[in-house]
């Protein structure tokens, strides 16, 4: 019985292929060490504020709340903020006020004023804890720029500048952290 050259190539190509077909995911890893993680959405570098890049601006803040309404209106931001019930604390309030105000009238030369509304997040609800105007005419000469939020939660003297007005729900809310 004569067994052909092909069958034996054949069988051998077969097994070759299942030994390499093996060692693909350890390949795998090996490229994703090497390969640089791709961007889906880079934000535009914001030079002034506009309705078309204010996702860009927004996103490029490192808040620790959740913004759940941004607009722009005639050189006037409007930000809605809400502050998770279980995890917010007046500091985290603070650093992200900061940030907006940094945003709004030390990075930005065309916004007027920001209205700034602060809400508690529970259980599906929303309450009001407090509400700001402020603007720009309110931060002198480089103030925007420099304002920090207090490492201990306090609230800082620049928030003065904010003009907020706390709700009854938002004095408790504070309250609950005082010390």
């Amino acid at each position: 019985m004569k067994i052909g050259f092909r069958p034996i190539v054949l069988i051998a190509a077969s097994a070759l292929a299942i030994v390499l077909l093996g060692h693909l995911p350890a390949l795998e890893r090996h490229t994703q060490d090497h390969r640089a993680s791709a961007s889906v959405f880079a934000p535009l570098r914001v030079e002034k504020l506009s309705s078309d890049i204010l996702v860009d601006a927004m996103v490029s803040l490192p808040l620790n709340e959740r913004l759940t309404r941004v607009g722009w209106d005639h050189d006037i931001l409007t930000v809605d903020l809400s502050l998770s019930a279980n995890d917010a604390s007046p500091k985290d309030l603070w650093k992200d006020a900061a940030e907006l105000v940094r945003l709004s009238f030390g990075a930005m030369p065309n916004v007027r004023q920001l209205l700034l509304r602060i809400y508690l997040e529970s259980d599906g609800k929303r309450a009001l804890l407090a509400s700001g105007d402020s603007r720009a005419s309110d931060w002198p000469d480089g103030l925007a720029s420099s304002v920090k939020a207090d490492p201990d939660g306090a609230r800082p003297d620049w928030a003065l500048h904010l003009r907020l007005n706390w709700t009854a729900a938002g004095e408790r809310w504070l309250g609950n952290f005082a010390n």
